[in-house]
């Protein structure tokens, strides 16, 4: 009787024991074991040779991403997911958007992750996302990396036309003294460019931020003065004056002159050296924007965030951790050729990945991320896009410069106004 009495009192101190042990052993313990999923939103597409997503689920077996892309409207559609209440966990979030995310609620700070973390510091960033932090009083989103605009250059037709290689000292009146020797007309009709014509938008905030304006200040509003009318007088000239660019209406939509060797030179975004490596008819590099009163680009990214609905708010920091790691950061500037905002990694040069043909001065881009500033893309996406198709108007001789210009900012001011 003694031993059964005996043999009960240990079978009940092991319960109790095993109960203690399941009601208070840690949360990490207890994620570890149970599969969940996890989503994020981005605009691309993710390069299969370098798939992030797939890296991070080999290392976090238990955390399924599903991943919701908008290559179209993106800031318009992850709004309306958020007014849906269907955010995803990690809303990639785009600069014009995370300052009103925050202010809203939208999102919740990521200050006491960041603590914890030994992956990185918040140091380490360049100096343009620290100075956004500051703004909004804490940090809601993290870089995934960066991107900004340069300028892209052919190779074998300056060559041809023994016309020097762009530097990082080149002038507005440089690139029009190349262009004028590298256009060649034949029979009335031109056959070969000089420049191409901004087919990208932010190219036209780069060109009136280099000529003196901010563009944006650090609250978010319209910085836009003398600038504006510098800028597009210059690519007025360009296509009207001097006939080395080709007008709006018969270079947009068409195939990239740039990469058909129909243009010497283009200035766009940082991302299509993914795409321009690509490239077997001809040799190619590239250089920073050339300055006017000053050197100016702007800096592209989008910030990795944790909705405030999120029910996986641990996994989706374990998400974002892995992704500004040293391994995430690698697959991403890899498969995007766009450095990383880490100092420490964009210093490893992951991001270099050259084509047969080009690139080779990578310095151009380790220049730009020096002086390149969260312009235009703290705006409205929007009426930055309303108020350039203006502009343009003005240089294809359908409106004049100046009426172009008033009537732009009126409206982009009004647009930023209501986006608050």
């Amino acid at each position: 009787m003694k031993k059964f009495e005996r043999f009960i009192a240990v079978l009940v101190v092991f319960a109790l024991a095993l109960t203690l042990f399941v009601a208070f052993r840690p949360s990490e313990a207890i994620s570890s074991s149970k599969k969940v999923t996890i989503s994020t939103s981005m605009w691309g597409d993710i390069n299969a040779k370098y798939d992030f997503i797939a890296a991070f689920e080999k290392k976090y077996p238990n955390i399924k991403v599903n991943v919701i892309k908008a290559p179209e409207n993106y800031s318009e559609k992850l709004q309306a997911m958020i007014a849906a209440n269907k955010a995803p966990d990690v809303p990639l979030v785009w600069e014009c958007d995370i300052g009103r995310f925050a202010k809203n609620g939208v999102i919740i700070p990521l200050d006491p992750y960041i603590k914890k973390t030994k992956a990185f510091t918040m140091n380490d960033f360049i100096p343009a996302f620290a100075k956004l932090t500051k703004m909004q009083g804490a940090v809601y989103g993290l870089p995934w990396c960066f991107a900004t605009e340069i300028m892209y250059y052919n190779k074998t037709l300056f060559d041809k036309a023994k016309v020097p290689y762009p530097t990082d000292k080149w002038t507005w009146d440089d690139v029009l003294n190349a262009a004028k020797k590298l256009t060649i007309v034949k029979g009335g009709k031109t056959i070969q460019w000089g420049i191409d014509y901004p087919r990208f938008v932010g190219i036209w905030y780069a060109l009136i931020g280099a000529a003196g304006d901010d563009v944006a200040d650090e609250k978010g509003n319209v910085a836009l003065g003398k600038g504006v009318k510098i800028a597009v007088q210059w690519v007025y000239d360009l296509v009207n004056k001097y006939k080395v660019m080709p007008a709006p209406s018969t270079s947009m939509g068409v195939t990239d002159l740039f990469a058909s060797g129909k243009a010497a030179m283009a200035f766009t975004g940082s991302w299509m050296i993914s795409t321009y490596r690509d490239i077997k008819d001809f040799k190619w590099d590239i250089a920073p924007l050339p300055k006017k009163v000053r050197q100016y680009s702007n800096l592209h990214t989008g910030f990795y965030t944790i909705s405030k609905t999120s029910k996986y708010k641990e996994e989706s920091w374990k998400f974002i951790e892995f992704m500004l790691s040293e391994e995430g950061q690698k697959i991403l500037s890899q498969g995007y050729n766009n450095p990383s905002a880490r100092k420490s990694l964009m210093a490893k040069g992951y991001y270099k990945v050259a084509g047969p043909n080009g690139p080779t001065n990578w310095k151009a881009m380790d220049d730009t991320a020096q002086f390149a500033q969260l312009g235009y893309v703290l705006l409205p996406p929007g009426g930055t896009d309303k108020f350039v198709k203006r502009l343009e108007s003005a240089v294809a001789k359908q409106v004049l410069i100046d009426q172009a210009i008033n009537e732009g900012i009126k409206e982009l001011k009004e647009i930023t106004a209501s986006y608050k």
